[in-house]
């Protein structure tokens, strides 16, 4: 290789190299840590450095914010157990959360942070409690719970046509013999359903969709006390 060629595989590798250091960092500031009481304020702070690129529309900005169960035992958040809290813009750096009363079943809670358009733009939050409070008293069924989703995972691929495995954790909702499932669209808008089912941990699917899209299952109860979202996959031909 000439000396101009190896140059030139050089500046290659270095603006490669530059570009990696060069990405776009997400961080969140608060909440670090601690316990917050239900129906108390949280105060949700981030800073975000645009290096690569810099939103130029209101749709570009947005960033998706997400609530998610905890296990130090699974070395992080418990896949599949997710609520939305809300969709912000990003340059806010700032939302402020009225803590619900959700009640976990590892041992607590973070928060996701992500871009909405450039999802692999995230960040997550120091683990925190919620702990419910009992001054007025909650209705028992004021208290969310939720459910774990493990299938169909994020970014899964299933064919339109086939049959695919929706599978939820029943251990906290075995004294519910029927469960309610929704096909959603990645904002959780309702995309098809809801149709009840019974409540074994898990449902054969048989895709009948027309179109390649992006999806996502809800399974929940009735009285809705419990709920939880898969991730989003794809039907695809």
């Amino acid at each position: 290789m000439s000396k101009s060629a190896r140059l030139i595989w050089l500046g290659f590798y270095l603006a490669l190299a530059a570009r990696e250091l060069a990405a776009d960092q997400l961080t969140v500031l608060a909440p670090g840590g601690g316990t917050f009481t239900s129906g108390t304020n949280m105060d949700i702070r981030w800073t975000y450095q645009f290096m690569e690129w810099l939103p130029s529309t209101a749709a570009l900005k947005q960033m998706n914010i997400r609530i998610r169960e905890y296990s130090q035992q699974q070395g992080g958040a418990v896949t599949g157990s997710y609520v939305d809290v809300a969709t912000v813009d990003v340059t806010a750096e700032h939302y402020t959360w009225k803590v619900p009363a959700y009640v976990s079943h590892h041992e607590g809670f973070l928060l996701e942070l992500s871009m909405r358009e450039h999802p692999a733009i995230s960040t997550q939050s120091q683990p925190f409690q919620i702990v419910l409070n009992t001054k007025p008293k909650i209705a028992p069924d004021a208290l969310k719970h939720l459910i774990s989703v493990t299938s169909p995972t994020a970014g899964q691929n299933c064919k339109i046509g086939s049959t695919v495995t929706i599978a939820w954790d029943k251990s906290h909702v075995g004294s519910y013999g029927t469960v309610m499932m929704l096909i959603c669209w990645p904002d959780h808008t309702a995309a098809g359903g809801p149709f009840p089912t019974p409540n074994t941990g898990s449902y054969q699917w048989k895709i009948a969709e027309t179109a390649e899209n992006t999806l996502c299952v809800e399974v929940y109860t009735q009285d809705k006390k419990y709920l939880g979202f898969s991730g989003n996959f794809k039907v695809v031909w």
